[in-house]
């Protein structure tokens, strides 16, 4: 992994996320524009779209194997909060973030998850998240398809998230506080 940050970054907050589909990225960016986080997109060149896309992925996603990611720019350990996103494939995290996560297993101290699906409850995937960073997570969201469709329903939600975030954690970036609070 290539060292991209440095010591000044420690008290900022990143967002690490893998998607396909363009969901979780939406959510990602969102996250990053209201916290003022860097964010880090998860390159996974070996699953993709289409019939054969989709089996492979479920396969994989179900069977617990990683993907091969392209190596991470940044590095969780220079940051204060790490908040991963993944889409759920099968009811499991995605191989390139179960990839990421083993890559940088134990390298944060403060991690939050959020999920993307038709309807599969974070609850179900998060502890499998948590044991893979080596880091119990300060808070956690799931968004399905109904919630992404519907702009004041998913508003609502991503703002629950980022006040349970702001809630449980001491972030010694003030940025973070004054822009969640500006949502």
């Amino acid at each position: 992994m290539t060292n991209g940050t440095t010591r000044e970054n420690r008290g900022k907050i990143l967002v690490a996320y893998y998607s396909l589909s363009g969901n979780t990225a939406r959510v990602a960016r969102d996250i990053a524009a209201r916290t003022g986080a860097d964010i880090e997109s998860i390159h996974d060149d070996g699953h993709g779209v289409g019939i054969f896309g989709f089996l492979k992925d479920s396969l994989d996603a179900m069977r617990g194997i990683p993907a091969k990611i392209r190596p991470p720019a940044k590095d969780p350990a220079d940051y204060a909060l790490v908040i991963v996103g993944t889409p759920v494939w099968a009811g499991k995290m995605t191989p390139a973030i179960r990839a990421y996560l083993q890559q940088t297993r134990g390298r944060s101290n403060n991690v939050a998850f959020f999920t993307t699906s038709g309807n599969t409850a974070v609850a179900k995937v998060a502890p499998s998240l948590e044991s893979l960073s080596d880091t119990r997570a300060i808070a956690w969201a799931g968004f399905n398809a109904r919630e992404l469709g519907e702009q004041g329903v998913y508003e609502a939600k991503l703002s629950a998230f980022l006040s349970n975030i702001q809630g449980r954690y001491a972030s010694p970036a003030p940025t973070f506080f004054a822009q969640a609070r500006a949502t």
